[in-house]
């Protein structure tokens, strides 16, 4: 008896501790809880407010320092060498490449940036004593911010593109709900994230400002590079000339906008293989030249320094970008 007693008095404290240990555990979650829902959640949301406050505000003084100098400094000598070498409109088009990348200079700026790392890469592989690659490696060095600004227009492009088919929806909602088109391209600016719906949002303040829908369409269209962004400017400005239901032709053309990104998942899937085939034979020659050279430098630099060597280099680095673009035009599939 007095056994089944201690036996009921151990199980009776092993309940209570197994309890009062789940009790600590969910005051512990309700703690952390209500300090996140109290102190942690406003703090983030300032943040976050405070920093897309803070990014607008730069990037509407980094927009209208730009345009102040293309309007005032079209005459600098930078510019003047530039157009009398490649023509004004090749300078036009550089300051709308570099809008479409959301690289906020002028185009005489970025011009000295390319040549100042064109002569820093001319003079450091000079200093290291690589000969007569300094003359390749300076304009390779020049053409790096060149590289720089179209992977930042292609990205910019891509998230763009990702976005349209639920904009285009939205919009036909918007319409077919009876709201008008400024009135829809705020709401898209509101519920669409950037780089879209921070193009609409521009789009939306300049027809505010006294632009009309139509051009400030085409002023968006020109910032960004996107071919299904000029389908909707372009079914705007026909809509607004001849009229029609905008509300159906928005909605075909975010249905057609999801069937060509369909399309292109599909193409990047079935030549993936022979992407990543392309990146490990373009990067294997690289990298295995950069090992040598970190671990057994006075066997490689055989390919420096003898002439013969420096032909023979030469010949593998014509033969990498020749293959490199031979294999680029063999998985590239236009949609």
């Amino acid at each position: 008896m007095n056994q089944m007693s201690q036996t009921l008095n151990m199980g009776g404290m092993d309940l209570m501790y197994v309890m009062g240990l789940l009790g600590v555990f969910v005051a512990v979650c309700l703690l952390a809880t209500y300090l996140n829902y109290m102190v942690v959640e406003p703090i983030r949301k300032r943040r976050l407010i405070y920093q897309r406050i803070r990014s607008n505000k730069r990037e509407q003084e980094f927009r209208a320092q730009i345009f102040k100098a293309y309007q005032e400094n079209s005459s600098s000598p930078v510019m003047s060498i530039v157009s009398w070498l490649t023509g004004w409109s090749k300078v036009e088009n550089l300051q709308r490449q570099l809008l479409q990348a959301d690289i906020y200079l002028s185009p005489g700026v970025f011009i000295c940036v390319v040549g100042i790392m064109g002569c820093l890469g001319f003079i450091l592989s000079t200093k290291v004593g690589v000969g007569l690659w300094s003359w390749v490696l300076g304009p390779f060095a020049g053409f790096l911010p060149i590289f720089f600004l179209r992977w930042k227009k292609r990205r910019k492009t891509l998230k763009f593109e990702k976005r349209m088919p639920e904009a285009m929806e939205l919009l036909s909602r918007s319409l077919k709900a009876g709201h008008t088109l400024p009135s829809t391209l705020e709401l898209v600016a509101q519920e669409i994230p950037p780089p879209l719906g921070k193009e609409m949002r521009i789009t939306y303040e300049e027809q505010r400002l006294g632009l009309s829908v139509s051009q400030a369409l085409r002023r968006m269209s020109e910032r960004v590079a996107s071919q299904d962004l000029r389908y909707f400017v372009t079914a705007v400005l026909i809509q607004t000339e001849t009229g029609g239901n905008l509300a159906e032709i928005l909605e075909n053309i975010g249905h057609l906008i999801r069937e060509r990104l369909t399309l292109k998942g599909k193409v990047m899937a079935l030549t993936a293989e022979g992407r990543f085939s392309a990146l490990v034979l373009i990067g294997l020659p690289i990298v295995t030249f950069l090992a040598l050279f970190f671990l057994n430098r006075p066997y490689i630099m055989t390919l420096l320094v003898d002439p013969m060597g420096v032909k023979v280099l030469t010949g593998a680095v014509i033969s990498i970008i020749f293959g490199a673009l031979v294999m680029k035009k063999m998985v590239t599939i236009k949609v």
